[in-house]
């Protein structure tokens, strides 16, 4: 895969699912709940006050709602890297700021990073392609940081590529335990894994 520049977006989907942000509401609520499988039309159809004949006419199948939900979190999350990593702070400046946006994002959408993560398998087909193109573009993003504070000096010289998986594993099971009405602030405890990870990363 030819690689993106830190201002390209990924290709536009091949076929976009529109969906009324209400319905992927409440589509993500229950997929959370029950699981994308175990869940039904029927429940999606009663946590919206409607019957289900009128939630077929604004989607086709319930793989359009797991879609829409995956499409709408990836298109948000890369909008915020984009905007950190295109910026002329520091690189661990922007490490910290990539964590920041990742359990604010846990806090905002806490169902949906749920689904996101547990239920990416049962996209299929060219869906499945178009989401992972952008699930790369992400990665690339967070990996292109690395490199340049390596490059710079500031960051020790670690494979950027692993590296960046290192520092996205550390934080993507946030949504199993952090707890937005917890003790600790999303930008707090963002704050304390960037400390781990640049005591790691930081040339001393």
């Amino acid at each position: 895969m030819a690689a993106h520049d830190l201002t390209d977006r990924p290709p536009r989907p091949l076929r976009r699912t529109d969906v009324r942000p209400d319905i992927i509401a409440a589509a993500t609520r229950i997929f959370s709940e029950y699981g994308y499988h175990a869940a039904t039309m029927t429940q999606i159809a009663t946590a919206l006050g409607i019957q289900k004949p009128s939630l077929y006419h604004h989607v086709r199948k319930k793989e359009d709602l797991l879609f829409a939900i995956h499409e709408q979190l990836i298109d948000e999350l890369i909008e915020e890297t984009v905007a950190i990593a295109s910026t002329s702070a520091s690189p661990s400046e922007k490490v910290r700021s990539l964590l920041r946006i990742t359990f604010g994002f846990i806090a905002r959408h806490r169902d949906g990073v749920t689904v996101f993560l547990q239920e990416r398998h049962a996209v299929g087909g060219d869906r499945w392609s178009e989401l992972v193109i952008k699930r790369d573009f992400y990665e690339q993003l967070v990996t292109r940081v690395i490199a340049e504070g390596s490059a710079s000096g500031t960051f020790v010289d670690l494979p950027p590529t692993i590296t960046a998986k290192a520092l996205l594993g550390m934080v993507n099971w946030g949504y199993t335990w952090f707890q937005p009405d917890g003790p600790l602030e999303a930008d707090e405890v963002a704050d304390i894994f960037a400390s781990v990870a640049l005591r790691g990363l930081e040339v001393r």
